[in-house]
């Protein structure tokens, strides 16, 4: 969404700041930033800019190091700027400890319009803001600060929405709502909601806007507070447009993606923040809006985690990284994250729907992913991902604090380099059939075996752009092995499948010994109706038999060999 903020004619030009008291003209404010800073000023920078971001008033950082703990007090930077007009504080540190702690000296800010301080602090992490208005408030004075209408949506029912902010001294009660589409008519709604001085409020109107294909422009304003005049109407009005392209919305489901390794501190360090946070957001569960997929690496020293493998190599060449962690939501790489990002994003239409569905035969597994779109605006390749997740592993050998994983890829269908899809088009559906089978045994680098089973995994699709990298959509299924298969698994050594079977089934064998083994198959009588004798090396086998010739019923298939003998039951049917 495209944002303008319908302020006066103010003549928001940068002013370049100085360390002296400012001269400011009548109209304008006097801003004043003052800064100290801890041992390592080199973390540390601010900046003031208008509420767009677009326009920069004064700037400040990065600063000094101090040989050890401690302060310094930075030399404090005034600048003039037009009265009324709403300005954003931003104060960053690069580490992501604030200013202010007893390692390194307890640091602080504050910042002051004509002398009244708007702002102060030191104790955040990679950083905080603070809005405020320039010149001497008015007891009613309610800004349109943000329009949150999407850029993209579909024909039909579309919601206005927006932020409210009070800029005035006294607490907002009842307010209209309204909104114009094109300098079409008015539509107006009265709201009873308290938003207090200084206190953002999100809205919704409770007409929704009925679209159509094209391209519009959106006015949203409040009026009418507490039964009266808003005192500042420069701020009022806010205006965006939009591009309403698809024939059906589906909720969009984020795709988080980590480069991440058992071998890396920073990592671990980040795993404290930020698995809680994907927990707390229900990740890669029934109902959640996030799916996850972690590709681990074979660096730093020692590099040796076993889960690393071509597929999450390929994965890191794709988005060309070169240091861990680093993470990338829907496609775009991230420097911070927080709950408000998170449900943002989610709160965007998506135009595409991936329906997944599988079938376990023994240790393969057979995926269908169908990928439905609803617009004509997805130019350029894509291509469909499906990951097979470990949903958690314990992994005591990793060099790190670190030593629960979770979310981590074990498989892409067919390899890392996806599938292509043809061109994505309104109403447009394809199909994709992918499968693997896993080996079973102990997870080393380059391969791709299971640090569990089957039952504690998850498919994780997507669909992403070849070109821009954009994720366009997600989808997540939890796999279910049934209790049948697990427990001949389980066992050593005997699966039958499938069961019932038409006439040709599958034998997987776990076997301690090479050598020759007996297959004898018997009906409910006990009668011998077919006798054949295989070869099997040492581990995990697979062959088939025919029963084709047999007739309908129960039958008993059971296997001998040196230090192995098992028996299972299948059902022929025709």
């Amino acid at each position: 969404m495209k944002r303008t903020l319908l302020l006066a004619a103010l003549g928001l030009a940068a002013v370049l700041p100085n360390s002296a008291s400012a001269q400011c003209d009548p109209g304008e404010s006097e801003v004043i930033v003052n800064l100290t800073t801890d041992q390592y000023g080199t973390e540390t920078t601010w900046e003031l800019t208008d509420i767009s971001g677009a326009t920069v008033f004064a700037e400040g950082g990065p600063y000094t190091n101090l040989a050890a703990a401690g302060t310094e007090v930075q030399d404090p930077v005034s600048v003039c700027i037009p009265d009324y007009t709403a300005v954003v504080f931003n104060i960053y540190d690069s580490f992501g400890d604030g200013i202010s702690s007893e390692d390194y000296g307890y640091g602080s800010y504050s910042v002051t319009v004509n002398g009244e301080e708007v702002a102060s602090g030191g104790e955040f992490g990679t950083g905080e803001s603070a809005l405020f208005q320039t010149g001497a408030p008015f007891e009613r004075d309610l800004a349109m600060l943000e329009v949150t209408v999407h850029a993209q949506l579909a024909i039909g029912n579309n919601a206005i929405t927006g932020i409210l902010h009070n800029f005035g001294t006294t607490a907002i009660t009842s307010f209209d709502l309204n909104y114009s589409v094109d300098g079409g008519p008015t539509v107006t709604a009265s709201v009873s909601a308290t938003i207090a001085p200084g206190a953002d409020y999100a809205v919704e109107h409770p007409t929704p806007w009925v679209a159509d294909y094209g391209t519009f422009e959106i006015e949203i304003w409040a009026s009418n507070l507490n039964g009266d005049v808003d005192q500042l109407v420069a701020n009022d009005r806010l205006s965006g447009t939009t591009d309403v392209v698809g024939s059906q919305a589906i909720p969009r489901v984020l795709l988080m993606e980590q480069f991440t390794s058992s071998t890396c501190g920073p990592c671990a360090q980040l795993n404290i923040g930020y698995g809680p946070f994907l927990e707390s957001l229900n990740t890669n569960h029934e109902g959640s809006k996030v799916a996850a997929v972690k590709y681990h690496m074979n660096w730093p020293s020692p590099g040796n985690d076993p889960s690393y493998n071509p597929d999450g190599n390929t994965r890191k060449s794709y988005y060309g990284v070169s240091g861990i962690p680093d993470l990338f939501l829907n496609g775009v790489g991230m420097t911070g994250y927080s709950t408000e990002m998170f449900e943002f994003e989610a709160s965007k239409p998506s135009f595409i729907d991936i329906d997944l569905d599988y079938v376990v035969d023994y240790y393969t597994v057979n995926v269908t992913a169908t990928v439905d779109c609803f617009t004509n605006e997805f130019n350029g390749n894509h291509k469909l991902f499906v990951v097979a997740v470990e949903d958690e592993y314990s992994y005591p050998a990793s060099t790190t604090t670190q030593d629960e994983f979770h979310y981590v890829q074990r498989k892409i269908f067919p390899n890392g380099q996806g599938t292509v899809l043809n061109a994505l088009s309104d109403g447009s559906t394809q199909t994709v059939d992918l499968s693997y089978t896993w080996t079973p045994g102990a997870p080393a680098q380059g391969n791709y075996r299971l640090w569990t089973d089957l039952d504690h995994v998850t498919l994780v699709a997507f669909v992403q752009n070849v070109t821009t990298k954009q994720v366009h959509q997600a989808a997540f299924l939890p796999m279910e092995v049934s209790i049948g298969i697990k427990e001949e698994i389980a066992e050593r050594g005997f699966a039958v499948f499938p069961n019932p079977t038409n006439g040709i089934v599958n034998l997987a064998l776990d076997m301690p010994n090479s050598g020759n083994a007996q297959v004898v198959v018997t009906n409910v009588l006990g009668e011998q109706v077919l006798v054949e004798n295989r070869n099997f090396s040492t581990g995990a086998q697979r062959t088939t038999l025919d029963l084709s010739n047999l007739n309908e019923g129960v039958y008993f298939v059971n296997i001998t060999s040196e230090g192995f003998r098992a028996s299972r039951t299948v059902n022929l049917t025709k």
